[in-house]
């Protein structure tokens, strides 16, 4: 399995298409009659995103602030935006008191704990077993943020934050992404 943990705002929204209206604020009905709303994705990086899904296989694992309204929430925003793979957990929220926590240790935590995951720096044959039990073939970060770990930094792809980035996933980390995501962990990180 691949997976893309994935950051939305500054990501699949950006300040180009907030100008141009595309990242407008959309309502819609949940089935029981609740009313709802979510802000649209920006169409170029939506199908730059779609067009690495397809070609990778990869799972999705929102690690964005948006998950805070629930998975199911976010199954509905990516059927909307008609969205292609399948989101299949977020991560978990692990702010206490007031403390921000990186959030590439909610990352590692999703990795730890759901997955049995964990990344090994001195034996590919032990980091293999871990690969194999967990049946995580590579995974990688697409966030405008960067607070990652170090042993995240072979698999996060940094989407510059506005304003030095007005595009969000454009062409060049698309490109990024796909080489990272086209090879194993094994290959990122020996």
């Amino acid at each position: 399995m691949k997976i893309i943990f994935l950051d939305i705002d500054g990501v699949l929204n950006c300040e180009n298409a907030y100008k141009n209206g595309e990242c407008e604020y959309t309502e819609w009905v949940w089935e029981d009659g609740r009313k709802d709303h979510h802000q649209r994705f920006c169409v170029r990086s939506k199908d730059l995103l779609n067009k690495l899904i397809d070609e990778t296989g990869a799972k999705i694992v929102i690690s964005s602030s948006w998950r805070h309204s629930g998975i199911e929430f976010m199954q509905k925003v990516w059927e909307f935006e008609k969205m292609h793979g399948e989101i299949i957990a977020i991560t978990p929220s692990l702010r206490t008191s007031g403390i921000d926590i990186p959030r590439g240790m909610e990352i590692k935590y999703y990795l730890e704990n759901d997955l049995k995951f964990r990344h090994i720096n001195w034996s590919k044959e032990e980091q293999l077993k871990y690969m194999k039990d967990s049946n995580l073939e590579n995974y990688i970060i697409i966030d405008d943020d960067s607070d990652m770990l170090y042993c995240q930094r072979s698999h996060f792809v940094h989407v510059l934050p506005s304003p030095r980035n007005k595009e969000g996933f454009n062409e060049a980390y698309y490109k990024e992404a796909l080489i990272k995501l086209s090879k194993t962990i094994i290959d990122l990180n020996y």
